[in-house]
Order: C-alpha cells, then structure tokens, then sequence
C-alpha cells in the first residue's frame, strides 16, 4: 500500500464507524518516547519516521505535526503524499487543537485510541472539538487495517532480567517505601505506575523491549500495602520472581492493569499524572478518588544515587576509550584514501564500542551525518540515503551506548578537510554555547528554564537559535532522554546535585551545515555562602573536542581554560586504559590551546 492508500483505509474505516476522523500519535500505552514496533503506527501510516509527531485524518485532508528538528525530515518524506506537513510552532501554523476546530463540525466525531493518547492530550482535544459541538471517541481503527497486512511487528516477549543492588545502590523494596512516602505527602494512598522508565526504576526490572531502550513492557500498582508488576507470564525467571517476592511484589498479567485498578477500595486515593497516563487507564483511575500531580519516580530516579554516580563514571570511561579508538580509525581510514558512507561511520562505531565490557547495545541510533545532512537535527542514514564522507567540511555524529553501568550521550563534529570561514564561525560559536553551559555557576533555586539561557547566550549574540532544547536528562541502564530535568526554555524543574544533563547545544543552517558537541554533565555542590547554595557541572563524557576548526580569537580566557582543563580531565582518565599509541594520538588531541 501506498501511503495515500493507507490514508484512504483509515478515512474509509472512519466513516464505517460513523466517525468524521482519526488522530494517530506517536505514543504507546506507556507514554514512551521510543515505541515497541507493535505500538508504532505513524511511520507506517505517514511514511514519516520521526518522533513527536501527530497525524490528523479527516473525510477530507490530512496533516502531520513534527517539531523543529525534524522540520527538513518531514517535508522530505512525506513529499509526494496527499498529508500535509505542519512545522509545529511555526508562525501562522495551527495547533492539533486549533487544526481540530476548525476541522469538526456539530455533531462530527473524531476517534482515536484511547490507550495510545496521553489524558492531557486527550482531554485537550475533548475541549477543543466540544466548542464545535463536535466530539472524541475512543476507538482503534487504525489497527486491524495494519494487522490485515502482516506487516505489523508482535508484541514484545524479551527476557525479563532484575539489577542489582552493586548497580543501582537500591533494592525494589528500598524505592516502594521512597514511593509510598512520597505518596503520603501528597494525600494519596495509590498509584498506577505507567512509563516503562518508572517501572524499571522502581524494581530494578530490564529487558529489551524497546530499541536501544532496555526495559520491559510492564505495569506497576503501588498501594500502602501491596505493589504487583503486571508484565506477561513467563517473562522472569523463578530466581528473579522469588526476589520480587521478598521486597513484597506479585506478579499478574500485563492486560490486568484496568480490571485490578477497578477491583480497589473505592476510598483509594490515587495520584494521577495526566501527562504519563493514557486516557483509556486515566478513565478507570478518576472512578477513584484522585489527587492530581506528578508520579513522583519522575523526580526521584531523576537524582543518581552515589552507588549509580560511581558506576556512570565508569561507564563514560569505557565508552570514551572506544570514541577515541573510533576517530583513530576513522583519521587512518581517511588518510588512506578509503570510502566511508556515513552507514560505514555507524558500523566502525559501534565495532569498537562492542569491544568494551559490559556494553549490549546503542542507546539510540547513531546519528552519522556529513555534510548538509547534519542541518536535520535528527537525520539518520539508511537504505539509499547513505553519503560518501566527502574530504571536505564536517562530519556530525551523534550516539551512545549501553553498558551494565550506565547510560551515555555524545556528539562530536569532527573536520574531515578544509572549512569554509562560515563553517569554522559556526563551528566556533557553538563550541561557546556547550562551555558556557558546562561551566555554569548558579543558585541551587535554578530551573532547566533559567540555565537554557546560559548556552544560548553565544549563539544569540550574533542572530543565531537552534530549535531545540540546550541539554535532557539521561536514564541509568534505561532510556537516554529522560526527565524531569532538561535545559530548555519551558522546564521548570529545578537542578538538584545527582542530576545528569546533556549539554549539546547546535547550528543548523539548512542546505549549508549542522553542527553540534554534546556532553554528559553531573551536578555538583559548590558549597555555600552568604548568597546561598551554589551548583555547578562536572564532566562526565570524556573525549576530546576538536580544536582544529577553533577561531581561538573569539574564545575568552575563561573558555580557553575551561576547554584545556577539560582535555587535561580526558587524558588523565582515558590515558590509562590505551596503549602507547593510542596515548600518544589522545596527548595531541588533548593539547593545550591558547593566543
């Protein structure tokens, strides 16, 4: 099928229902960011593949939403289909709301799939189609047209594995008690664990259900006096289940979740977060009695634990020996004069990460852009979009990797030949905006809204933005963009010592260039004083930066000291685990910059 043949099904299906309609995100029952292939039907719908995207099907056109870094993706491959694209937050483009309203009419009906549909969202479209008479209905059309193809992936079935506590520094007793405390503050007595990450944070439980994400497809219930994991049978081995047992958990079926929520005392107070909870689970929750606010995992796996800190350095040791490892073969092979097409950039990666104890697997994609490609932020080579590595400009790669002891994010742009003036400025400025991040100096009352600014100062002074966030938190042995924290203009959350942030700030000039370096950072205590708490960063990522496109000029003494301290940092704790030459090559790179 053609993609405007599956729009056609979908509105033929619509008007069978005696709806006007259908919604499709991308989103699963989870809330999850990376979807299990069962869940993901946008792609296979739109023919677009990017993230945060939303597809609206009416008897008479269709849309997509993307946010600004996929903008240049999105019209790309949805070009030659009937949907139209929406640059989300463009000036004079609607939201899906304000599209919906104008779209529906008195006693039309949109349908959508209730457990697929985060409650904020759907109770945002309810109001917007109310003000037109028209209305929402949860119903699932969109997958047997899927199913009837037998191209739609199974459910996900991995084997289900428990950390321990030498990992995690907590035992799943440990954090049900942390839950339930948090749980009394805010007036509850229950709540209806959803995102994949909180479950796996909350019982130590991983598995690899989602790509490059290792958790499991799994529910949790926590009251005052029980907490059950709803996963499908047969997933935990009997040494696993029996270690549950012993923190007080049981186990049901994944499809109980709804049917055990009912079953509770209707004098159950539960919290609920609209935003991580989908509509169709939010329905049989507010039966109860509710108090409305935030899981409080989100802000409690959000903090590493000292035990988590200490293996989260390791784990950026080992993977800064393979980075180095790979930009030593990908300078020889250039050097030779061989091709590289930027899938070769992805296969010489992750061979030397696979080199490294304890890894298992990417943390997500990697991103090996040469060239204009890097311009779409979240551009991915496959099939017949594949660049050779030209001898000339920039070659972006963005990646990380999973390990039994931490997550890791990192980007660097490395020179492949001669910079144009504007590549290096850009290049430049960039470089400016992750160290004025990184070496940040603020008041422990700082949100991810106050420090996004720190890193776009360098980049606004010359009439420059990227549109994106500045950095996002970064799950242990779990997804790589995870919360609360983030350095974006809208995160009110406020940076607390434990803490992980990326900082990767970016230029992304269409058609020209894209550039971006990207770090982990801890917060720190910095001690207190007259004024107050102060925080700061600490490194985490280590791999040297690039300082042959540098106009060191333009860097002040601060910068330059930052970024010659920071390559100090490098070579002291890679230097011992390479050889002579590989010391001799990271000794270069780490060398000192200065007028």
């Amino acid at each position: 099928m053609t993609t405007n043949e599956k729009i056609a099904a979908l509105r033929a299906a619509a008007k069978a229902a005696g709806a006007d309609g259908v919604l499709i995100m991308t989103s699963d029952p989870h809330c999850s960011e990376y979807l299990p292939g069962y869940y993901n039907a946008l792609p296979w719908f739109s023919g677009f593949i990017g993230e945060n995207s939303t597809l609206v099907v009416t008897q008479t056109g269709s849309a997509l939403w993307c946010d600004g870094r996929f903008y240049v993706q999105a019209d790309k491959q949805l070009a030659g289909s009937e949907i139209e694209c929406m640059h989300a937050g463009s000036a004079g483009v609607p939201t899906v709301a304000e599209y919906l309203g104008s779209h529906f009419a008195d006693g039309q009906t949109l349908l959508l799939d209730g457990s697929c549909v985060p409650a904020t969202i759907a109770k945002e479209y309810i109001d917007a189609l109310a003000k037109k008479g028209a209305s929402l209905k949860s119903q699932d059309v969109a997958s047997p047209i899927w199913d009837a193809t037998g191209e739609r992936p199974a459910l996900p079935d991995t084997p289900c594995e428990l950390l321990t506590p030498a990992q995690t520094g907590a035992t799943a007793a440990d954090r049900i008690a942390m839950v339930r405390a948090e749980l009394q503050k805010a007036g509850a007595t229950a709540l209806a664990v959803t995102g994949l990450d909180c479950v796996g944070w909350l019982l130590n439980l991983r598995a690899r259900d989602l790509p490059c994400t290792p958790l499991a497809v799994a529910y949790a219930l926590v009251t005052m006096d029980a907490c059950t994991l709803f996963i499908a049978p047969g997933r935990l081995s009997d040494a696993d289940t029996a270690t549950l047992a012993e923190s007080g958990v049981a186990l049901r079926g994944y499809e109980e979740i709804i049917d055990a929520v009912h079953a509770l005392p209707a004098d159950e107070v539960f919290l609920v977060d609209e935003k991580a909870t989908n509509y169709a689970l939010y329905e049989a929750l507010t039966a109860h009695k509710t108090v409305a606010g935030a899981d409080p995992i989100f802000a409690l796996k959000g903090i590493k634990n000292e035990t988590e800190l200490k293996n989260i350095r390791e784990c950026h040791i080992r993977d800064g020996v393979a980075v180095v490892r790979f930009q030593m073969d990908l300078e020889k092979a250039l050097a030779e004069g061989k091709q590289l097409t930027e899938i070769d950039i992805d296969t010489m990666l992750q061979k030397r990460r696979a080199e490294m104890p304890g890894y298992f697997e990417d943390s997500f994609s990697t991103i090996a852009a040469y060239g204009t490609n890097a311009a779409m932020m979240h551009y991915h080579a496959e099939g017949d979009v594949n660049s050779v590595i030209e001898p000339r400009g920039f070659l972006l790669v963005d990646n990380g990797g999973q390990y039994d002891c931490g997550t890791t994010d990192i980007t660097r742009t490395y020179p492949v030949g001669p910079l144009t003036d504007n590549e290096r400025r850009y290049y430049t400025w960039v470089l400016q905006s992750h160290i004025d991040m990184a070496r940040a100096v603020f008041l422990d009352y700082c949100t991810g809204f106050a420090l996004d600014t720190f890193a776009r100062g360098p980049v606004w002074a010359h009439k420059v933005n990227y549109r994106c966030g500045t950095g996002h938190g970064v799950g242990f042995i779990s997804g790589v963009h995870e919360g609360p924290q983030s350095l974006r203009p809208n995160n009110p959350v406020i940076f607390k010592p434990g803490m992980t942030i990326t900082d990767e700030p970016g230029i992304y000039e269409t058609d020209e260039v894209g550039i971006r370096i990207e770090n982990e950072l801890e917060c720190i205590d910095l001690g207190e004083n007259q004024y107050g708490h102060w925080l700061g960063f600490a490194p985490l990522t280590l791999v040297p930066i690039s300082t042959e496109p540098v106009l060191v000029d333009e860097l002040s003494r601060d910068q330059i000291n930052w970024l010659n301290d920071y390559h100090a940092h490098v070579y002291e704790m890679l230097s011992p685990r390479l050889n002579e030459d590989e010391k001799v090559w990271l000794k270069e790179k780490c060398a000192a910059i200065g007028r």
